[in-house]
């Protein structure tokens, strides 16, 4: 299913969720607050390494202590954290970033969930860009669309998302999330194209 961009008052990850955070659903470090991040974790494993990511010279690169929601689409005048309730209800959040130069990047986030939130974890991301498509907050213009569903596991989202800043070029990443059980993964990738993220959200998706 698609959801149709209307505009909305004014002005994101993924806020998926990230490495850019302005504004939007642009790769972001900050929102709802989360458990910390598991780096060294017996879970480790089932995090994506750079070798995973297809292509040469990828690289880690450093991932905050704490990670908000990807989707805490803040310039957004409807939105409200307090309507999208299962980000309080995450038991454990890992992630891992990586760069390959030239603004290539991807990052990955894990998110365990308690008993049956996950599943209201994706409904939660549709609901956010239902009530927020597009928005501007005077200097930024930012929309993000739902171009595919169920395509993997046991729900799944590819969410396109573009960013106009005055005369600067326009900007589009992608943000796919997938979940299988209590696991939801995010996979934003930054000047990657549709079938580049949706790969690795796959590669990801066998690890849990």
């Amino acid at each position: 299913m698609r959801v149709t961009p209307t505009v909305a008052a004014r002005t994101l990850v993924i806020a998926l969720f990230v490495l850019v955070a302005t504004a939007g659903c642009e790769p972001r470090t900050t929102g709802t607050s989360a458990p910390d991040v598991s780096a060294g974790s017996t879970h480790a494993a089932d995090l994506l390494t750079r070798r995973d990511i297809p292509g040469a010279g990828w690289r880690s690169v450093g991932v905050p202590a704490e990670l908000g929601w990807s989707f805490a689409v803040r310039g957004c005048p409807v939105y409200a954290a307090a309507d999208y309730p299962a980000q309080d209800h995450r038991t454990e959040t890992r992630a891992a970033a990586f760069s390959q130069g030239h603004g290539r990047e991807v990052r990955l986030i894990l998110e365990r969930y308690a008993d049956s939130w996950a599943d209201q974890a994706m409904t939660d991301v549709r609901r956010v860009i239902a009530a927020c498509p597009r928005y501007d907050d005077g200097e930024v213009l930012a929309s993000h669309t739902i171009e595919a569903e169920r395509f993997a596991g046991d729900d799944s989202l590819l969410v396109r998302s573009d960013h106009v800043k005055g005369a600067e070029p326009a900007r589009e990443w992608w943000t796919a999330v997938v979940r299988r059980g209590a696991t939801v993964a995010t996979v934003t990738g930054t000047q990657l194209t549709e079938t580049e993220v949706r790969r690795i959200a796959l590669a990801q998706l066998d690890r849990l």
